[in-house]
């Protein structure tokens, strides 16, 4: 943690103190350290130091005009702890945290109602891999827990930690229809709609786990322990070098990486006309902040195609 700014006397600056509280409402509240982390340095490593150079000692103190002097000191070097410019993305996740605080304070009772602009970012198209790659990949796969890895990141758009934690109970079925536990972020978990195909293939692969190792984990590594003899649980790193290695053996030129599965996933899913709403769902989004995002890697091709399906089927009513 960064040392608080002390006020006169010695004492700990309300601010500071408020902060501290946060932290702690954040790590009770079961949030990643990923997260945490990120609040923790926008907080401590950013808005402590540039509030005890303005003199600023409570949260009521921080007006609109002094929280847009901080961004504009990031954005210009002025206010980061390198002297240097930062990029607009970093200064952008330091004023959210910010502004997620800030809001914080106000429901636990603080005279705070500024918030931190943040700056406009370039909307960038983001990258994509094709049905086809998809598959070529998976046939490309030397053997069938890869091909179940790169299949069910491809038609399930769960997250890389999402994959690693899945354990052979976690395929479901309700009336006849098939899902997968998924264990999100924040601990929270949701039920994945899969094919009945990719069940089957899933079910066969997890009973010849259960019968192979008691780790728990449905996906596993190639080493076994020292000790037990038994396999270790897949790490992220091992699922990142077989993705990788995958698409270069596919001759795929572009950077492919697990999450790239998931923006895939999510722009296909919106150009066969999944409602957004049921998309975020799946997904795990809390908002349909992040699959408005995906919007931009629509061509004006999918947003003629849509409009004219639309036009067409209220023509033949």
């Amino acid at each position: 943690m960064a040392n608080l700014s002390l006020v006169p006397g010695g004492e700990t600056p309300p601010l500071a103190r408020l902060i501290a509280d946060y932290l702690q409402a954040v790590r009770g509240a079961g949030r990643s350290a990923k997260t945490r982390q990120i609040y923790a340095d926008a907080l401590e490593d950013v808005l402590l130091p540039f509030c005890a150079d303005a003199g600023v000692t409570e949260a009521a103190q921080l007006t609109s005009r002094r929280l847009d002097e901080l961004t504009a000191g990031l954005l210009d070097g002025t206010r980061s702890r390198s002297g240097r410019p930062l990029a607009k993305p970093t200064v952008h996740s330091y004023v959210r945290a910010i502004n997620t605080f800030l809001a914080w304070a106000a429901k636990e009772g603080e005279a705070v109602t500024a918030r931190a602009q943040r700056p406009r970012l370039d909307r960038r198209v983001l990258d994509v891999l094709s049905r086809e790659e998809i598959r070529t990949m998976e046939e490309r796969a030397g053997n069938e827990r890869d091909k179940l890895i790169v299949r069910l990141l491809g038609d399930s758009g769960i997250r890389l930690g999402e994959l690693i934690k899945l354990t052979p109970d976690d395929l479901r079925m309700d009336r006849n229809k098939y899902y997968l536990r998924v264990q999100g972020k924040g601990g929270r978990e949701r039920l994945v709609p899969v094919s009945p195909t990719l069940a089957r293939r899933l079910e066969r692969y997890a009973q010849r786990i259960r019968r192979e190792s008691p780790s728990g984990r449905l996906f596993l590594g190639l080493k076994r322990r020292a000790a037990s003899g038994e396999y270790e649980a897949l790490r992220e790193s091992g699922v990142q070098q077989m993705i990788h290695g995958l698409a270069e053996d596919c001759g795929i030129r572009k950077r492919v990486y697990p999450h790239l599965f998931r923006h895939s996933f999510i722009t296909w899913q919106l150009r066969t006309g999944t409602n957004p709403i049921v998309l975020s769902r799946i997904v795990g989004h809390e908002s349909l902040t992040m699959i408005n995002q995906v919007y931009a890697n629509l061509t004006m091709d999918d947003a003629h195609d849509a409009l004219m399906r639309s036009l067409v089927a209220e023509q033949e009513r």
